[in-house]
């Protein structure tokens, strides 16, 4: 097709070629004839070889203009096509970036949470051994007010002293239950801290993943769309160059032809100068006159027009109405027709019962029961008969009735119709006999002399340039509001990426400061963990120095009371071994000293005497059970 085309565009300059040279060719031959020739006669056809020679080339090329600004439009939606690409691909970047540190946030969100449920797990054991702590000392503190209760009902001599020994158990009983039940409080709020919404916290982030997710891919999408448009643009500004310069080259051309054809109308034109012109008549003050009433009857003219358009809408409307008139009286005697088909075949049926009748009654008289289914079906006919109107359906006979109101309906409207025709065509038809009479305004320009009418088409000429330069003001002031429109659209869609960079930004910061939270999250859980693991060693260690502490005092307390008199070893021993089951007692409800690293990594001083503590301690717990 596009082959054909430029064939064709190619005859067509061809044609237009050698016409011009004919047209050349002629325009000096005449030239040597108006030379050759001394005398000029003017004669009335110059006026149309000054027309014909007159060259359409002083006009402006419009397909060149148009051309011209498809290209300046081109190279704007171009510029504006790869700015939304630019856009695009950042907010593509931005999000691939913010999907990247979500992916990431998830997975620490993951392993945070089953560091969670670990350390979940050792609070539950803790909380386990500290409820049945805090049952144990509850059952001391029960039992040692029950021994105050018995020691206060007894009248011995040492009640005093004993009261208040056993006050002071039960204060530190008291004290130490309030403790356990303060850390039992703790951990459980630790737990229910760290366990937190987790579920809900990683299925918040998913759907979070999944919306940056398709943000991406609508992303992407808009990358290959303003790409593909941006491709096509470039392809139509390159054939609408190309087609411009086939223009210029041929607009030059026909430059270079119009200079022949100007020197040739000029040499004409120097030879008319000399020429007679014919007798002009004064008539300013009717000039005055007639422009004066020729803007009135322009205005007349404007309203004519007016009225005849709205005569045409008039007239469409009752035409719109007829065929509405129309259908609705095809469907009401379509139902009439079936209607009077129904009763054709319901007299049919009448007329034949009854001649079946009068031949049962010429017949024999015996045949009664024929007779009767005769009657029969007479009686059911004429009773059809009689309702008519039942023949046809309700909805058929709604229909029916609803028909004929929407005719008469339509009557009154086209009556309506029909008048203000008659109305505005009289009105146009007195208005086109003024404007064909005497005192119409095209009459009177035809009765016009020559300087009048140059007079008058001055006055038109300077009405058209005014109203030219107000259209061109009106054109001025759309063009800059146009450009403001631009440039609040610009200050806009600039305003709406600023806005969604901002977003993809502070979504970053986020993700990047949760990210930060859950590592030390992770990092504390782990250290946590590695002090819960030390606190058990240490307990380890604390059971192993007890049970030896307690081995040594007995054998300090033997070698003690050897050394002694048995007086006074009976009475310094039973005190001792008071006081050493007293302190016995008393030491478990003192917390242990945490010990620094250095201590950690410090041997004890009777390390080498005693042997491994652990496997030490391991065996005396297995003999305590054992005794147990």
């Amino acid at each position: 097709m596009d082959y054909v085309v430029e064939r064709f565009h190619g005859r067509s300059l061809a044609l237009a070629h050698s016409q011009e040279e004919i047209e050349e060719l002629d325009l000096r031959d005449s030239n040597e004839k108006i030379n050759d020739e001394r005398k000029f006669v003017r004669r009335g056809t110059y006026r149309l070889r000054k027309n014909r020679l007159t060259p359409n080339i002083f006009q402006p090329d419009e397909a060149l203009q148009t051309l011209t600004e498809s290209t300046i439009n081109k190279q704007r939606l171009i510029e504006e096509v790869t700015r939304k690409v630019k856009e695009a691909e950042s907010k593509a970047q931005d999000l691939s970036i913010n999907i990247q540190l979500k992916e990431q946030l998830i997975k620490s969100v993951y392993a945070s949470t089953k560091d969670v449920k670990d350390t979940n797990e050792q609070y539950e054991q803790h909380i386990k051994t500290l409820e049945k702590e805090v049952d144990k000392a509850k059952h001391e503190y029960q039992d040692l007010q029950k021994t105050m209760q018995q020691i206060a009902t007894k009248n011995t001599s040492e009640k005093s002293k004993l009261e208040s020994e056993y006050r002071k158990k039960c204060d530190m009983a008291k004290a130490r239950l309030e403790s356990l039940q303060q850390k039992e409080k703790q951990y459980r709020e630790l737990m229910n801290k760290l366990s937190g919404n987790s579920e809900k916290r990683i299925a918040d982030l998913q759907a979070a993943l999944f919306r940056m997710k398709q943000q991406h891919e609508t992303a992407q999408k808009r990358i290959r769309e303003e790409t593909e448009l941006k491709n096509k643009f470039e392809q139509d500004l390159v054939r609408e160059q190309q087609r411009i310069q086939e223009l210029t080259i041929q607009n030059e051309q026909q430059q270079k032809i119009l200079k022949l054809k100007t020197e040739g109308l000029v040499a004409a034109q120097r030879k008319l100068r000399g020429a007679p012109n014919g007798n002009i008549n004064d008539g300013t003050t009717t000039t005055m006159t007639t422009t004066s009433n020729f803007e009135v009857e322009m205005e007349k003219l404007v309203a004519e027009r007016k009225e005849l358009e709205t005569l045409r809408d008039d007239v469409q409307k009752r035409e719109e109405l007829i065929q509405k008139r129309e259908l609705l009286l095809n469907e009401r005697t379509e139902l009439e027709t079936k209607k009077m088909r129904t009763s054709q075949v319901l007299n049919k049926s009448l007329k034949s019962v009854n001649e079946k009748l009068k031949t049962v009654d010429k017949q024999q008289p015996n045949h009664q029961m024929i007779r009767e289914q005769l009657l029969k079906q007479k009686r059911l006919f004429t009773e059809r008969l009689e309702q008519q109107d039942s023949v046809l359906t309700p909805s058929e006979e709604r229909r029916l009735i609803e028909i004929d109101e929407a005719i008469e309906a339509i009557d009154l409207a086209i009556d309506y119709q029909n008048n203000i025709i008659n109305k505005r065509e009289r009105d146009v038809q007195q208005s086109i006999r003024a404007s064909q009479g005497s005192d119409s305004p095209l009459f009177k320009i035809g009765q016009l002399s020559e300087n009048e009418s140059k007079e008058l088409c001055r006055k038109l000429f300077e009405k058209v340039i005014d109203l030219k330069e107000e259209d061109n003001k009106n054109r001025r002031e759309f063009d800059e509001i146009k450009s403001q429109l631009l440039e609040q659209t610009e200050i806009i869609t600039e305003l709406q990426s600023r806005i969604q960079t901002l977003t993809l930004d502070h979504d970053r910061r986020l993700t990047s400061i949760q990210q930060a939270h859950e590592e030390e999250k992770q990092l504390l859980l782990g250290q946590l963990q590695e002090s819960s693991t030390q606190m058990k060693d240490l307990e380890r260690d604390l059971y192993f120095y007890k049970h030896k502490t307690r081995e040594l005092r007995k054998s300090m307390a033997t070698s003690t009371t050897s050394a002694l008199d048995t007086s006074t070893s009976s009475t310094t021993g039973v005190t001792r071994r008071k006081e050493l089951n007293q302190n016995e007692d008393d030491f478990p409800t003192q917390l242990p000293t945490p010990r620094t690293a250095v201590q950690q990594h410090q041997p004890a001083p009777f390390l080498l005497k005693i042997g491994n503590r652990s496997n030490s301690a391991h065996q005396i717990q297995q003999d305590e059970i054992k005794k147990r």
